[in-house]
């Protein structure tokens, strides 16, 4: 099943591969690709995957966790980032951007160098370890801010379709970013309208993804979810899966095309050693949604013969891959071998 085609709205994949997006660092000051970011997404596109995912573009500058991260706040930065996408889609991959905003989720401290950034969060709770070294902690989001950051998910889903070519964007609500946080129980403490109950934590989710999906009728809208705040195997705590099997659900209701499973707070296991450490969460919400959204595992998929069960035993429709296609590009070949 690994090399067959399979259709994605009106794509049709050549494969079931896809480049999980991966942060490299390389975006410029104004927020577009350099020649790196350019090389790589070559690399990338041209190793023969059916889709590429292109890595988290800051929906707002309040969005960016990183001074070198792709921005996606202007149709000036959607210009930009055009080159990229043609980059993809010139080597037969489709082509997807992540969308996102950080919230108080802050990879690097140099980003509060950046005019006018400020961390928001959904109740003020530090998520990652830069914190320890500032003076200060996130700032608590209005509603009406709120309500802005959804119009910012709509506007930057729209240039990066429009202006920047993509074939459609993926949401990101996983790894701990802002749409995470909400769904948290351990970062979101709203007892208003967007928390205290597991349906209010992820309105904005909903929100962002309904009005993303009517906006774009005709691209495909995917989420990346964070199934748990830890990972497979480990003791509960916080958002469980329990809890997002029913966000899976009202997703694909919203007409969503695809999900892609991954961890929320615990991240995306980059210490694991075993393969497929997230095929537990892919098969509930596989089976929690059915046919009608395509589903994506990611997480240590090494081989050849784990893709390919995952796909036999309908745990996901589509396969993720990042580190080891940044370890080796040509890593497909030797899959089309093991296969035969």
């Amino acid at each position: 099943m690994l090399f067959e085609p399979l259709e994605l709205k009106d794509k049709l994949l050549r494969n079931r591969v896809v480049a999980a997006p991966l942060a490299s660092k390389s975006a410029g000051p104004d927020g577009g690709p350099t020649e790196k970011s350019l090389d790589i997404y070559n690399r990338f596109s041209a190793s023969g995957v059916g889709m590429v995912v292109a890595e988290h573009h800051s929906v707002s500058r309040c969005g960016s966790v990183r001074p070198e991260q792709f921005l996606a706040d202007s149709d000036e930065a959607a210009k930009r980032n055009a080159e990229m996408a043609e980059v993809i889609k010139k080597n037969g991959a489709a082509a997807l951007v992540q969308i996102n905003h950080g919230g108080a989720q802050v990879a690097d401290p140099a980003v509060f160098d950046n005019q006018d950034y400020r961390a928001l969060s959904p109740s003020g709770v530090p998520v990652g370890k830069c914190w320890a070294s500032l003076k200060q902690k996130p700032e608590v989001l209005t509603s009406g801010e709120i309500r802005q950051i959804i119009e910012d998910f709509v506007s930057a889903a729209l240039r990066m379709v429009r202006i920047a070519g993509y074939d459609g964007v993926q949401i990101h609500a996983s790894h701990g970013y802002l749409l995470g946080q909400f769904l948290s129980p351990l970062t979101n403490k709203r007892s208003d309208e967007w928390g205290g109950s597991d349906a209010r934590r992820a309105r904005l989710l909903y929100e962002i993804t309904d009005a993303v999906r009517q906006s774009l009728p005709d691209a495909i809208v995917s989420v990346r979810l964070g199934a748990a705040d830890y990972m497979p195997g480990e003791e509960r705590k916080g958002l469980s899966l329990d809890e997002t099997v029913p966000v899976a659900r009202e997703l694909a209701a919203l007409g969503v095309d695809s999900i892609h499973v991954s961890g929320n707070l615990c991240g995306y296991g980059a210490a694991r050693q075993d393969e497929a450490y997230f095929a537990p969460y892919a098969v509930r919400i596989k089976e929690a949604v059915g046919k009608t959204v395509v589903v994506e595992c990611t997480g240590g998929i090494r081989t050849a013969a784990t893709a390919e069960k995952l796909l036999c035993d309908e745990t996901c429709d589509l396969v993720g891959v990042g580190r080891l296609l940044l370890k080796d590009d040509k890593f497909l070949s030797d899959w089309k071998d093991e296969i035969r």
